[in-house]
């Protein structure tokens, strides 16, 4: 005991960083104090116990000794970067970035605070310039693997694919063993409706981490049946029994069994609000509980076999042209209306305005016919001339305002035979606010009604025909 007393702020703070590196924290941080108590402005230990405090998740504590450290060491790189780290993790995203560029002012190839600014300003909705800085992290360490697989995030979130795919298999074959890529990859394929190589990329995701519950939720969606999505959701849940909508969706599927006291006890409980169960309580309320789907692919399939296949489509947002595509295969014409520059308004907090935007370029794909602007200039102009009957009218607008916009000019090529999508009906927070909204604002003006015949609570996508009451 005495030899621990006789020892220097140094020798004290270097048994600290030793304890630290063996994760023994609490032995560490008494010892970090101990050296404090020495010499109250000592810049490593205020330091080093600043980034213990964010190693345990103490993170408003971890704040101020930072701040403090930095306060002392004004020019200490590693110091701002460990800041932002705390402050990213706090979600004070614009302090963060903030730090991250304060880090590479004082060291400009700091490819770690370019990978997490990157991060940041992914989060802020600042996605080009995010992409700039993944893209510097990687100039500077190509050897890189989380910046190229943050990259690939981007590009997926922007609709860039192809180069989302580039980028997730540059990271696997960087880092073999990175259960994310893997994982992310397989999303990019499951949207580009390649289901079999998506399926085996969601997979090895399990095999290198078989506790990745977000690969098990992905997983469930190339379910073939309600009993294998039920097996893969009670194996997440056993992983993880706080991941609320594995529970919900548990509770949904036993009740298209015929098994309703889990959902049941669900609508009494703390998740009765949850976007889930509001979603899966209205299609319960239905007077026919419609066909479920897994995926958007198993789902456009379903539906596209009860369409007219002998008439046009008609899709009512088109970003990227994938769904389009698959719906071209399958009809001799369609017609895409679409402003290619992103939403025209935020759609609440989810998405800023001009988000999903095609950047101005239209895609080009045989039978497809584009009608470039917002709903309101170009739909009155299209819809004065006489156009035919639809077999499908994909909506995926998003926006409450542009899916009434295109249900009311829409009307006169919709009849009995016509299969309305609604891509984001359900599940998402605001939901009834938007696409269901909308649909049901249209139905009561011309006094119909409808019947939903499909619907995939994974991708929130819901079928329906109208019908005169």
């Amino acid at each position: 005991m005495n030899e621990k007393k006789n020892l220097t702020t140094e020798e004290t703070f270097a048994l600290a960083v030793e304890n630290q590196k063996k994760n023994n924290f609490q032995i560490a941080e008494n010892l970090y104090k101990e050296a404090l108590k020495k010499n109250p402005n000592h810049f490593e230990s205020i330091y080093y116990l600043g980034t213990l405090l964010a190693q345990t998740k103490r993170f408003d504590l971890a704040k101020l000794l930072l701040h403090k450290a930095i306060q002392i060491q004004p020019n200490h790189a590693d110091a701002h970067y460990n800041l932002g780290v705390v402050l990213q993790d706090l979600g004070e995203y614009q302090k963060a970035k903030s730090s991250y560029e304060k880090v590479i002012t004082i060291q400009p190839n700091y490819a770690k605070a370019h990978n997490n600014l990157g991060n940041v300003l992914k989060e802020l909705g600042e996605r080009q310039k995010a992409i700039s800085s993944f893209e510097k992290a990687i100039e500077i360490n190509p050897s890189y693997a989380n910046a190229h697989n943050n990259l690939g995030i981007v590009f997926k979130k922007l609709g860039k694919l192809q180069k989302a795919i580039s980028s997730f298999k540059k990271a696997i074959q960087l880092q073999p063993n990175q259960p994310d890529a893997h994982n992310n990859l397989g999303l990019v394929f499951e949207e580009l409706g390649e289901v079999q190589k998506a399926k085996s990329c969601i997979e090895k995701a399990i095999e290198i981490n078989p506790n990745y519950v977000g690969s098990y939720w992905n997983l469930h969606s190339f379910a073939s049946d309600i009993d294998e999505a039920l097996t893969i959701l009670k194996k997440l849940y056993e992983i993880d029994n706080k991941h609320i909508k594995a529970k919900i969706m548990i509770s949904a599927f036993e009740g298209f069994k015929g098994n309703f006291n889990e959902f049941d006890a669900l609508i009494v409980s703390s998740e009765s609000n949850h976007p889930y169960t509001r979603s899966i309580k209205w299609i319960f309320s239905l007077p026919k509980v419609p066909k479920i789907f897994f995926n958007r692919w198993n789902f456009y399939d379903a539906v596209i076999a009860l369409a007219e296949n002998s008439r046009p489509f008609y899709e009512f947002g088109v970003w990227n042209g994938i769904s389009f595509q698959y719906l071209i295969n399958n009809f001799k014409k369609g017609f895409g209306f679409d402003t290619f520059t992103g939403l025209p308004e935020s759609w609440h907090d989810s998405q800023a305005k001009g988000a999903y935007s095609g950047f101005g370029s239209v895609p080009k794909i045989a039978g497809g016919e584009f009608i470039v602007g917002n709903f309101e200039d170009t739909l009155p102009k299209f819809f004065s001339k006489k156009r035919p009957l639809a077999s499908l009218i994909n909506f995926d607008a998003d926006l409450y305002s542009s899916t009434l916009c295109a249900l009311n000019y829409s009307n006169e090529v919709i009849d009995e035979k016509s299969i309305l999508v609604f891509d984001e009906l359900i599940m998402n927070k605001n939901w009834e606010k938007d696409e269901y909204k909308a649909l049901n604002e249209f139905c009561d003006n011309l006094g119909i009604s409808y019947d939903v015949l499909a619907v995939s609570f994974f991708t929130g996508q819901v079928a329906v025909k109208l019908k005169k009451n």
